[in-house]
């Protein structure tokens, strides 16, 4: 029953978070005509609408990357620690193995959103 209630909770999320990023590049869309007429306007639409939730948007993503980082770290502290007991062989079980690729793309998944919502912000402070 538990497993049935995180699926239904992830497709309702998976369902409300397609609706909000459609949304948002049709926000987006309407921003950019409106900015060939009136730049400032179209800037401080942006800073008051587009801004907030493209930063919803990235903490979502940062929280996704660490949980994935997290879970993948605890696959190779795990494996690691049961194939050192098991034999000391030189090769790396397969779950180590899953467990750093996991790792990485959590840390990816994180840092990539933070960078470009850095380059935002920086991008907007000049304006």
């Amino acid at each position: 029953m538990d497993n049935r209630r995180t699926l239904i909770v992830w497709a309702i999320a998976a369902v409300v978070g397609t609706v909000a990023v459609w949304w948002l590049q049709s926000y987006l869309n309407e921003l950019t005509v409106l900015a060939r007429t009136d730049r400032a306007a179209a800037l401080e639409l942006f800073r008051t609408r587009g801004l907030p939730a493209l930063l919803v948007v990235v903490a979502i993503a940062v929280a996704a990357g660490a949980t994935l980082m997290r879970q993948g770290l605890k696959m190779v502290n795990s494996a690691g620690t049961d194939a050192a007991r098991a034999d000391r062989s030189t090769s790396r079980p397969p779950a180590v193995v899953a467990g750093w690729i996991m790792a990485s793309a959590g840390f990816v998944l994180a840092a990539v959103p933070l960078a470009l919502a850095s380059v935002v912000l920086w991008l907007i402070r000049r304006t």
